[in-house]
């Protein structure tokens, strides 16, 4: 069966960048695509036409129809829901084994992708989510991912089959610092920085060797930097073509709550960002072999 990518549009700018972002996949997937808008009113059945409901059904029409006349071969379909903006898109990802929209990022806009709702939508996604800031190019040879303890193995898995996929160079990027309690002893410890970095570069080594294990012709490379993780990673992936990033456990407060790594990249994104949810968590599952080939 075909990979089943769900792209959120709302006729805006950001939207057509995350269509085009979808499009320049679909060269390299066999794909199924849903292109979805979500209408964010108080609705109820009509007895003539309504021009809001009107409205929302040609802007995924001419969505569908700008990835039909792309060229690509992908499978494409159309839906409009009735909800609120956040759970529509969690729904979404429910039936999706990518979620992708666009971003404005911080800049003020009119329109349903632009401002917090990625974070909110990462905060409650289901699949892998994929945010496409608005002025996204076709380009970049690596791929970055960030190496957390808590939430790397998923987010490197996905890291690993998208650099596979395109032939990228994998970078592994672990950033680390001396925890505030610790730095207050530095006098009383011999040689802190160093143990510190030492510790680091056996947790970074550890899970590139577990790429290696099942990517054993991908190129990867590992980056150990001292630093704040979400710096480190936002300069890393400057031209890179995707940074990934996963998200920790967010229980009953998943609206409020995000890894500050995946938030700062959000609100600042230095190219496409992949937020991937811990399996299990909130429902996740991951494709399957056949769902990612390539055609």
């Amino acid at each position: 069966m075909p990979y089943n990518v769900v792209v959120a549009v709302d006729g805006g700018t950001a939207s057509a960048a995350a269509l085009d972002w979808v499009v320049d996949r679909a060269r390299s997937v066999a794909m199924h695509v849903e292109v979805t808008t979500v209408v964010d009113i108080d609705w109820i059945p009509q007895v003539n036409t309504d021009p809001v409901l009107l409205e929302h059904e040609r802007i995924v029409d001419e969505a569908g129809k700008r990835i039909r006349f792309s060229g690509v071969s992908a499978e494409v379909s159309t839906t409009v829901q009735h909800a609120r903006r956040v759970p529509g898109l969690e729904a979404a990802s429910r039936r999706a084994d990518l979620l992708v929209i666009g971003s404005h990022k911080t800049r003020g806009a009119v329109g349903l992708i632009y401002g917090t709702l990625p974070l909110a939508v990462a905060a409650r996604t289901h699949c892998p989510l994929v945010v496409v800031p608005v002025d996204w190019q076709p380009g970049g040879e690596r791929v970055i991912v960030g190496v957390d303890d808590e939430t790397g193995a998923a987010a490197m898995a996905f890291a690993a089959r998208e650099a596979e996929r395109e032939d990228d160079t994998l970078v592994a990027v672990r950033a680390w610092d001396v925890p505030p309690l610790v730095s207050g002893a530095w006098e009383a410890m011999e040689s802190p920085i160093e143990a510190f970095e030492s510790s680091e570069r056996a947790v970074l080594d550890a899970e590139v060797s577990r790429v290696h294990a099942a990517h054993p012709d991908l190129p990867v490379e590992a980056v150990l930097e001292h630093g704040r993780a979400s710096v480190v990673l936002a300069q890393r992936a400057e031209g890179a073509r995707l940074a990934v990033v996963g998200t920790h456990g967010r229980g009953r407060l998943a609206g409020l709550l995000l890894g500050s790594v995946s938030h700062d990249l959000l609100m600042n994104m230095p190219c496409p960002v992949a937020v991937v949810p811990t399996p299990g968590e909130a429902g996740h599952i991951e494709p399957t072999e056949q769902a990612a080939a390539e055609p």
